[in-house]
């Protein structure tokens, strides 16, 4: 193949080049780029179609033979200026069909016949160049330039608008004819007769197999090229059967005309040749490829699917790489796969499309439907499986932005979304501006067909919108329908539209209901009374506590002990433990022997014992002890008329059943939950005297739970046990959107009419909801089940049952109740009899119990001290003299005291000085 002539650049300062041809605009208009987006689909890669997407200047043997003529006749336009525009058009159609990306049987064949008339020109280098044969090179440029424009026109076009483009043929069949034309009264003109070649002007303009397969396409749906045209889904369909991709810029290229692209092209190519043909000439065909080259090396667009820049000959059918799916921040991968490698493979795409999901697009969706401010809607409709939790929805309103806080839009644009926006489900998520709707109009008027969406072809579950049109065929509203397979009947509500504003027009018109309708009840359900079967304990103590215990001591020890702790015991306040319970209190010991008496008291030991109240006999505690250091200072010799603080701690076991229940309470006391427990505290002296003192613990549990004046209901037993309360609270739930609350456990309506339809289906009645809960490792256990009025398709009440676990063997206790359900959901404006449920959960059978009468308080140590007896007095037979009388003065007690211990003293010395002096003579004998 012969290569171009080489000319010198056209960065040249020569002022031919003043006036550059505007080859950028030139190119961008031609292949389709003045609008900013790149061509519209192109086929889908596959062995069957491969021999039609290829190079077209390595596999086409058109386009190599169109070089090769053009790089022989080069000198001819210098030579000839008059002829140049022909080589000029040749090179821009040479160029158009190099960079397309298919091959095509009606292009080629047009530029087969110009390569052929152009081919007859070296010869008007060895003639003269008469009027005649000027006026025949005129017509024939101006035949090239309508082919130019014409091949520039139709390659704008995706494949999808060619091929069902049907009249194309035609334009090429007018351009073939009117450069057959061309060339006879050329080769006439130089007097050439050509016989070997004359079938490329004679033969017909070649049909390719896609256009065939579009005109049999056509035929099957009815003949009318218009209405398929304007048929999206009919277009759709073409496109899937052709393997190629569908997006919105087929509709686009469908509705433009071509006849005024040609048009537009042939007037910039005729103002371009004219303005700047001679320096073209000069400077030479490879500069201008050249300069095309860097205009497309501008026109560069992003992928909204892979955000990544490409151009219109870069695309391809797998240049694309994506995820369906939108990456996860908190896992940390995608979850349409679970991979960081692409999982899909396409064309790229510039502007967002809901034609197959792409992880991108999720972020954008979100960002309109999850705020409150980027839209405004007017109408919704919602339905919910009530087996699987799938949901079937569709909403139609007006786009304000398209991000919340963002610029408002302009112009106003209809937003219409259906089904679930993720890349598992199908949805639909589009707007549309006035000039859009239009559009749309003129296709929906002549295809009759009104659908936008619909999510699954199944008649028991989908969503969808579609146009509403009035008689002239004019949009006049969209209808929004949702239903699922659980709901008898589908939501369908429609909101009327004024096209030329997009706006809504009028009130939202709601056409049927959908979801589990209920009744109105006719008359008010009358509900069983609570039983509870077990004794109901008292959170108060049974009495005060007694400390109004004396000390009891011997004659020789005089002191006094009192309590010095309010309680005089306190349980558990730092330990707990199952076996048994501790308890600290606070004793002073007083010595109350006369002050300076000289008779102080010296404490060696402390220990303690314990008894219940109605027992008769006192047991030793686990362990008594000083606390806070008391313990190192045993013994302690206390003065007279001095005390000392005994900080004190016992352990108090438990009985075995008590132990049994493996319970640990802290600021109580177990052991004393049915009977005050005493303690008694005794203190030894250094001579093995002993002082006791009784204190007393009188149990006082934490107030139990009761019903709140909020609740629905309070339900409960009472454990005497382990004097412990087991209840189940029904109280309202803490969002509007629910109904109650049980035990935690929220319902709102959608989770009601699960359970109404679940009654429908089985039959039953009484559902169980399975909240229930084992309680404390199996001491008991709860159960809820609802009621449900099958007259009316509600929830009326709900019932609940309370009964020991399977932890417990011999069964007591229990409690079942019953609440109203309140008010919910959407009703039918009817009015149904009342039916009850059939129950059959109950109470298990329980073991009758009655509460032992507990002995709260005995005698046993009350305790009063001797008084001790009065001193002597001498008798006399007159009234005593007094002191003043016999002249002697008044001694003070103190010294009356102190001279009696003096004499006492006096008469201990003189006893063993006695026992001395009766001893001294025995051993001086000895």
């Amino acid at each position: 193949m012969p290569s171009e002539p080489t000319f010198r650049s056209t960065t040249s300062k020569s002022p031919r080049n003043a006036q550059k041809m505007d080859y950028h605009g030139l190119h961008q208009d031609l292949q389709g780029l003045s609008d900013g987006v790149p061509r519209g689909p192109v086929r889908s890669a596959s062995l069957a179609n491969a021999s039609t997407v290829v190079d077209p200047v390595v596999n086409n043997p058109v386009i190599s033979t169109a070089l090769q003529i053009l790089g022989q006749l080069s000198d001819v336009g210098k030579a000839l200026p008059f002829v140049a525009p022909a080589f000029v058009l040749l090179k821009v159609i040479i160029d158009l069909e190099s960079r397309a990306v298919d091959v095509d049987a009606k292009c080629n064949d047009l530029v087969e016949r110009i390569t052929f008339m152009l081919s007859h020109l070296p010869i008007l280098q060895k003639i003269e160049i008469m009027a005649s044969t000027r006026q025949v090179i005129d017509r024939m440029n101006e035949a090239i330039k309508d082919a130019a424009a014409l091949i520039a026109a139709y390659r704008r076009q995706g494949r999808v608008a060619r091929r069902l483009n049907i009249s194309n043929r035609d334009k090429f069949t007018t351009c073939a004819g009117a450069i057959n034309t061309c060339c006879s009264d050329l080769l006439m003109s130089l007097q050439i007769h050509q016989t070997a070649q004359l079938d490329i002007l004679t033969r017909a303009v070649p049909i390719d197999e896609e256009d065939v397969e579009a005109q049999t396409f056509v035929a099957t749906h009815g003949g009318s090229v218009d209405a398929v045209m304007h048929d999206r889904e009919l277009v759709k369909e073409f496109a899937q059967q052709q393997h190629l991709v569908m997006d919105d810029l087929v509709m686009e290229q469908l509705n433009a005309n071509i006849a005024d692209s040609v048009q537009q092209n042939h007037i910039r190519l005729e103002g371009i040749l004219r303005d700047n043909v001679n320096s073209a000439i000069i400077d030479g065909l490879k500069n201008l490829a050249a300069e095309m080259l860097v205009a497309e090396a501008e026109q560069k667009f992003t992928c909204v699917q892979c955000e990544k820049e490409f151009t219109n000959y870069t695309n391809g059918p797998k240049a694309c790489s994506f995820h369906r799916g939108e990456y996860d921040s908190w896992s940390k991968h995608y979850p349409c796969c679970s991979t960081a490698h692409p999982c899909e493979f396409g064309t790229h795409r510039a502007k967002h499309h809901c034609d197959y999901p792409y992880g991108t697009f999720f972020p954008r969706a979100r960002g309109v439907t999850n705020y409150v401010d980027t839209t405004e809607q007017w109408a919704a409709v919602q339905d919910t499986n009530l087996e699987n939790d799938e949901v079937q929805k569709a909403s139609v309103g007006r786009l304000l932005r398209w991000v919340s806080r963002g610029a408002r839009l302009e112009e106003n644009t209809l937003l219409i979304v259906v089904g679930r926006v993720w890349y598992k489900d199908p949805y639909y998520f589009n707007t549309f501006t006035a000039k859009e709707m239009e559009e749309i109009t003129k296709s929906v008027r002549l295809s009759r067909r009104t659908l936008i969406f619909r999510t699954s072809p199944n008649e028991n579950e989908y969503a969808l919108a579609e146009w509403i049109l009035s008689i002239s065929g004019k949009i006049t509203g969209v209808r929004l329908t949702a239903k699922t397979a659980t709901s008898p009947n589908p939501y369908v509500r429609v909101c009327p539209i004024d096209l030329s504003t997009c706006t809504k027009s009028g009130d939202i018109l709601t056409l049927s209901e959908g979801g589990m309708r209920s009744y109105i009840p006719a008359s008010p359900y009358i509900l069983p009374e609570t039983v509870r079967v077990g004794p109901e304990l008292k959170d108060e103590s049974s009495r005060p506590v007694r400390t109004n215990f004396k000390t009891r001591t011997s004659p020789s020890l005089r002191v006094i002990l009192k309590t010095m702790s309010d309680p005089p015991l306190t349980p558990n306040p730092d330990f707990a433990n199952v076996e048994f319970d501790y308890f600290k209190g606070t004793v002073s010991v007083f010595n109350n022997n006369a002050p300076g008496s000289l008779c102080p008291v010296t404490m060696a030991s402390v220990s303690a014992s314990y008894r219940m109240v109605g027992d008769k006999d006192y047991a030793p505690v686990l362990e008594c002890k000083l606390v806070d250091g008391a313990d190192k200072l045993l013994p302690i010799t206390i003065d007279p008329r001095q005390s000392w603080q005994v900080n004190f701690q016992v352990r108090v076991p438990r009985t075995e059943e008590d132990t049994k229940l493996r319970i640990q309470w802290w600021n109580r006391a177990f052991l004393a939950r049915h009977r005050p427990v005493r303690v008694k505290l005794i203190l030894e002296d250094i001579e093995g005297e002993q002082c006791s003192l009784v204190l007393e613990y009188v149990f006082k549990p934490y107030p139990f739970e009761k019903r709140e004046e909020k609740d629905f209901g309070f339900f409960f037993f009472d454990d005497p046990f382990t004097f412990s309360r087991n209840y189940i609270r029904v109280e309202p739930p803490y969002g509007e959107k629910s109904v109650l609350k049980i035990e935690g456990s929220e319902f709102d309506a959608k989770r009601l009419e699960k359970i109404v339809y679940q009654a429908i289906k089985s039959g039953t009645t009484e559902i169980d909801l399975k909240i229930g809960r084992e309680k404390n490792d199996g001491e008991w256990e709860w159960a809820a089940w609802a009621l449900v009025d099958m007259s009316c398709r509600r929830v009326y009440a709900f019932k609940l049952i309370l009964k020991e676990g399977a932890k417990v063997t011999n069964k007591r206790f229990g409690c079942i109740g019953y609440v109203l359900c309140p008010s919910y959901g959407e009703s039918a404006n009817k009015t149904r009899s009342i039916s009850y449920a059939t129950e059959t959960a109950k109470l298990p059978p329980l073991e009758p119990f009655t509460l032992p009468d507990y002995v709260q308080d005995d005698t046993l140590d009350d305790f009063k001290p001797p008084v001790p007896p009065k001193p002597t007095t001498p008798v006399t037979e007159g009234p005593p003299a007094s002191a003043s009388a016999l002249g002697l003065t008044s001694i003070p007690a103190d010294l009356n005291n102190r001279l009696a211990s003096i004499d006492t003293n006096l008469a201990r010395i003189a006893t063993a000085l006695e026992n001395i002096l009766a001893v001294m003579p025995s051993s001086m004998a000895r």
